[in-house]
């Protein structure tokens, strides 16, 4: 039911938020060039701290004359936005005393709601799997779908997606939920997206014992495609473990950043407003305008 993914709390506090995405950043590219109609058909979007180089006819003095600090107006250009939500169905993500796929579906469910509420069309996917549109008022039917969806433990094909955020192009806002421990298709949607100049951002969902595991003396592990394994876990071999994970995210971030798209790293326990929280620093999302 939808009510295991979002609270009403949850939902009235999503709806005062707006999707902020490809269009507002190509709006302010242009609002740094010369320009006699500025605010001509565009609609105020977020602020950012100004730097040098901005258009000063740009800046917004009523902010500077409160804070003493100088902010530069976005605006929103005319158009449409491509709101595309993918989502890791790989069997890792179903992990977790706070599960990740539970976390994971509850964070595309949020920036999902605040799409809809700005009139903006999302497509909605597991990598794997088939692509669900929604549009308008549909918003609880899509929280009832993520609500009921499973991971998946065939392996994970991306590329209808990828032919999807060809199409959309420039218009494209596309937001990957995922552990990264499958990169390959995450990589290859976020290159494309890069490629066609949309905005991209990966959420990383990590489970605390994944990071830290509290394993002491001997244990069993059952890895796939292999028998029983009997393993003593001490010290050291925690400490080996630990280094060898900052070595994979510290890989994996790398490969996210370098197909330019944002990362925001996010523990499975985590409420909703962290990643809110994140999502409105990398200007992906902003407060409506009262």
């Amino acid at each position: 039911m939808a009510e295991s993914l979002l609270s009403e709390r949850e939902l009235t506090r999503l709806h005062r938020l707006r999707l902020a995405g490809a269009r507002v950043v190509r709006a302010a590219a242009r609002g740094e060039r010369s320009s006699k109609q500025l605010g001509a058909g565009q609609e105020f979007a977020v602020h950012r701290a100004y730097t040098h180089g901005d258009d000063l006819r740009r800046v917004d003095w009523n902010v500077y004359g409160r804070l003493g600090q100088l902010f530069t107006k976005l605006f929103e250009a005319p158009g449409r936005l491509r709101a595309i939500m993918a989502l890791d169905d790989s069997p890792t993500m179903d992990f977790g005393a706070h599960n990740k796929w539970l976390s994971a579906r509850r964070a595309a469910a949020a920036a999902a709601v605040v799409a809809l509420g700005g009139a903006d069309r999302v497509w909605l996917a597991p990598l794997g799997g088939h692509v669900h549109t929604f549009e308008g008022v549909a918003e609880m039917r899509m929280i009832e779908a993520l609500a009921g969806w499973n991971v998946n433990g065939a392996p994970t094909d991306s590329h209808a997606l990828q032919k999807l955020v060809a199409e959309g192009g420039s218009d494209t806002l596309l937001l990957v939920f995922t552990d990264l421990q499958r990169l390959e298709p995450t990589l290859a949607l976020l290159h494309e997206c890069h490629k066609r100049g949309g905005r991209s951002a990966v959420l990383a969902f990590h489970a605390a014992e994944e990071l830290q595991p509290a394993v002491q003396g001997f244990t069993r592990l059952r890895p796939a495609g292999f028998g029983e394994l009997k393993l003593r876990v001490d010290e050291s071999v925690l400490a080996l473990y630990t280094r060898e994970v900052a070595r994979w995210r510290q890989a994996a971030a790398h490969a996210v950043q370098s197909a330019g798209a944002a990362l925001i790293e996010a523990d499975s326990a985590w409420p909703l407003e962290p990643i809110l929280a994140s999502l409105t620093r990398f200007g992906l999302i902003a407060w409506r305008r009262s």
